[in-house]
């Protein structure tokens, strides 16, 4: 238990306690004796597992804590803002699609620099305030060049340096600030279910004179409590049981935290970002033996730098999001940040917390997988949890999403979604990020558990440059309408929709011919939208509505041009008087009747003589496109778009990719039912997405249909 003026760091002690799932996807390592808490289990891999907390062990709660335990998790992944102690100073701005946010974990103004060379990343965004940035592709950040410049990988600790705030790249949310965290008031070390002197007793290592009193339990627990403090000085031996092998890189690693908490003085050949990282990534076992350490370290934290405290909680917010612990570790390490994220008394609290939101993304998504770059490690130590990541929406609008260590595309789709309205965790399914790389002729959108910073610290590193698109992908759910869709909802659809119509691919041409009279009067309306929906007012003339028109419309014998404008200023009066974003609803009202609306088009080839054995006389590879929409597949002429097969979703088994040895990509789907199947190939370069496509489709059906059956 604490006293009222306890100021004990809990920045990442609360960090773990909000993970009530079970931790990252590890194997189990041979090098781990029985029963050790390093031996992973292999259940962990690849399950969304949600693991109920026990009663914390280390403080007094009434009977209703363990009921609302689950509660007071969700709360702190939210983060809790708290605008006192608030430090003046804000962290110079960074390139790469905005700069790290000032959401400061707990007021300080130290922050360490590790450098291996001196960054520079250039972002293909600007670093506007305003939350929709217009500009052209290609701009430099606005806040100039990277953070933190330092020699030899040294961690270089800045106290006190001024750092401006006025170029908008950082978000002014601050999370509960502190000028110090030092554990400096008592902390009982009780013996609990999972307090961590519990776990210390039965699984950290066993020194010699410790033997003769195995039998003491009094003793044995006096003997390790001193073990589960924090101490400023290097370990002689790690915490726990580890083979020979190991024992120099887990010392290796406490060193680095002395050093990075300030501690010990900073040494050039050690950097957080190879302790934390590289030692933990190669080696399974030394995963709980870090954790350990830094849950000893913000133990009663004494030390005389003022800092050690927070920085070790801010450590361990790093490690939170990018591996798990074992099972034999994972109640008392969420023991450990629960209590300190629960009290709202601790300074570091806020950053316990943001410790639990990372390990709980860890269970579920698997931690992080690349090198955390030496801006972000920079940015998270002095206490800027967020960065201002740009996200491009179609028709080139642009969104701000404060994007932080632990997010995941699966969050910021459903951060977007929530922009356009889209709440349904169903319909939010129905749209995807893409990372668009530039020269890439073709691009696959991110998984939903892949890390951002994962994806956008690799492009940096190789001065690729990128946009991160979201768009709507799967067409399955009809256009809202009741409630009134938002504007942004309007806007994105209607500029994701009207490239494809304007290029013919939503229009039939039955035999070649002209299209059925209401199609032509849909045409000649839509004409008249789109030149509303452009902010213009006047009369389209005749040298406007060629470019109003879709492609094929223009070719067609029998209308000409003096046809279509005559149908065009027929229909301008009645959108006339509507606003932009009223006309571009309308267009997307009139084409939803189209059959061919909200598909994906994909240009294939495909062998189409052992189909119509009569029409070819040899097998021969014909130009096809594939359009994908809640109808099905649908195999269309190129000329003339109309449908020549057509499956529905029902009816396609499977699919597979396969490359032939000269390099080619064909895709086989395996179409019929159970009494006749056939296999149908496809060469294109897009067979993952057609795949994907196909299989969220058929996902979204399948959920439509038991919904309906219950």
């Amino acid at each position: 238990t604490q006293s009222k003026g306890s100021t004990i760091s809990s920045g990442v002690r609360a960090a773990a306690a909000t993970l009530n799932v079970p931790l990252e996807r590890l194997e189990t390592s041979n090098v781990n004796s029985p029963g050790s808490p390093n031996q992973l289990s292999p259940t962990e891999k690849g399950h969304h597992m949600h693991h109920h907390l026990g009663h914390p062990g280390g403080q007094h709660h009434p009977p209703h804590h363990h009921q609302h335990h689950q509660q007071l998790m969700d709360e702190f992944e939210d983060m809790h803002i708290d605008h006192h102690g608030l430090s003046e100073s804000s962290p110079p701005p960074m390139g790469g699609g905005g700069g790290y946010g000032n959401e400061r974990l707990h007021g300080g103004m130290k922050h360490g620099v590790v450098n291996g060379q001196q960054s520079q990343h250039h972002s293909p965004y600007g670093g506007e305030r305003s939350p929709t940035v217009q500009g052209p592709v290609g701009r430099d950040g606005s806040g100039g060049g990277g953070v933190g410049s330092g020699g030899g990988g040294m961690i270089v600790s800045h106290k006190g340096s001024p750092m401006g705030n006025g170029n908008g790249n950082y978000s002014d949310m601050h999370i509960v600030g502190g000028h110090h965290e030092n554990d400096s008031s008592p902390t009982q070390t009780s013996l609990t279910k999972h307090s961590l002197l519990q776990f210390a007793m039965q699984h950290f290592r066993t020194d010699d004179e410790f033997k003769s009193n195995r039998s003491d339990k009094r003793a044995m627990r006096n003997q390790h409590a001193d073990l589960v403090k924090w101490q400023g000085y290097p370990l002689r031996a790690p915490l726990l049981r580890l083979p020979a092998d190991l024992t120099p890189l887990a010392l290796e690693c406490f060193d680095c935290v002395l050093r990075y908490c300030g501690d010990l003085a900073v040494d050039p050949e050690l950097s957080e970002v190879k302790c934390v990282y590289t030692h933990c990534h190669k080696h399974l076992a030394l995963r709980d033996e870090v954790y350990c350490q830094l849950m000893k370290q913000t133990t009663a934290n004494r030390s005389a730098c003022p800092d050690s405290a927070q920085r070790a909680w801010r450590l361990l917010s790093i490690l939170a999001a990018y591996f798990g612990c074992s099972d034999a570790l994972r109640p008392y390490l969420i023991e450990h940040l629960t209590s300190a994220a629960s009290d709202r008394r601790r300074p570091c609290h806020g950053t316990a917390a943001v410790c639990l939101t990372n390990l709980r993304k860890t269970a579920r998504c698997g931690g992080r997988k690349n090198v955390p770059s030496v801006e972000e490690v920079t940015a998270v130590s002095a206490g800027r949890s967020a960065r201002r990541q740009i996200y491009r929406l179609p028709g080139g609008a642009e969104r701000i999403v404060n994007t932080r260590c632990s997010t995941v595309v699966g969050d910021v789709i459903a951060e977007l979604c929530s922009l356009l309205g889209i709440e349904s965790p169903a319909e939010q399914q129905e749209f995807s990020l893409y990372c668009i790389v530039q020269g890439d002729a073709f691009t696959m959108p991110l998984a939903a558990d892949e890390y951002i910073l994962d994806v956008t610290t690799e492009l940096l590193k190789s001065g690729q440059p990128f946009y991160l698109i979201f768009c709507r992908s799967v067409w399955h759910f009809a256009l809202k309408r009741d409630p009134a869709p938002t504007p942004l909802y309007i806007e994105v659809l209607f500029n994701q929709v009207a490239p494809d119509y304007l290029e013919g691919l939503l229009l039939e041409l039955p035999n070649g011919g002209a299209p059925s009279p209401d199609y032509v009067r849909d045409m000649a309306r839509i004409a008249a939208i789109l030149h509303r929906a452009a902010d213009l007012n006047h009369l389209p003339a005749m040298k406007e509505i060629k470019f109003l028109l879709p492609k094929p419309a223009l070719s067609l014998r029998e209308l000409r041009p003096a046809q279509w404008v005559a149908l065009v200023q027929s229909a301008w009066p009645s959108v006339a008087g509507l606003s932009p974003i009223q006309v571009k609803a309308q267009f997307l009202n009139v084409l939803s009747s189209w059959p061919l609306f909200g598909s994906s088009f994909f240009a294939v080839k495909r062998v189409w003589a052992d189909e119509n054995p009569m029409e070819e006389p040899s097998p021969m590879w014909r130009e096809l496109i594939l359009a994908l929409n809640r109808r099905g597949v649908l195999f269309l002429d190129p000329n003339t778009h109309e449908t020549m097969q057509h499956w529905p979703f029902n009816e396609v088994i499977s699919t597979r990719k396969v490359r032939s040895e000269d390099g080619a990509l064909f895709l086989d789907m395996k179409v019929g039912n159970l009494l006749q199947q056939r296999v149908i190939r496809v060469q294109t370069e897009q067979a993952h997405e057609i795949s994907r496509l196909v299989r969220q489709y058929i996902t979204m059906a399948q959920a439509q249909q038991r919904d309906r059956r219950e």
